[in-house]
């Protein structure tokens, strides 16, 4: 009689174990589908430019001053945006120079499926030799970065 109570409250041990790893499952899967589901909605407001073009141009006669032009568009279901920040760098990752004050034109703010012109100019310590691989850093107010490699010019 001794050995089959012991072998039922094993039996009861571990459908206990079960049930209350089935039900964290459960839980689990029911959280992460709630999470989930809130995780797209609010993804649906993230900015998602696109630089389309872009060149980096030195202007004669100055000592080492680039014009740098990006061409961006912003995707429908993307809000509107502006550009706060303009970053040339080396493909290598190292900094060339950073400008806060890119003109975005038309109208300063990029709109749903619009288009605009960002410039801004770079001055560095030394001319780049024609050829030179870049990349075209542009930042929002929300912190999205777009990125871009071209060649100076």
């Amino acid at each position: 009689m001794r050995s089959r109570r012991s072998i039922s409250d094993i039996v009861a041990v571990v459908l206990l174990i079960v049930i209350a790893i089935a039900a964290a499952v459960i839980i689990y899967m029911w959280l992460s589908g709630l999470i989930g589901s809130i995780h797209t909605s609010t993804s649906i407001t993230q900015v998602k430019l696109e630089i389309t073009g872009a060149n980096v141009t030195y202007m004669k006669g100055t000592v080492s001053n680039y014009t740098v032009t990006a061409y961006v568009y912003n995707p429908p279901g993307s809000p509107s945006t502006s550009i706060t920040l303009g970053e040339l760098m080396l493909t290598n990752g190292t900094l060339i120079c950073t400008n806060n004050t890119p003109k975005v034109k038309p109208s300063g703010t990029i709109t749903p499926s619009g288009t605009a012109t960002v410039t801004f100019n770079c001055i560095v310590s030394s001319q780049l030799p024609a050829g030179t691989p870049v990349e075209i850093v542009l930042v929002t107010p929300e912190g999205t970065q777009v990125m871009y490699t071209t060649s100076t010019s």
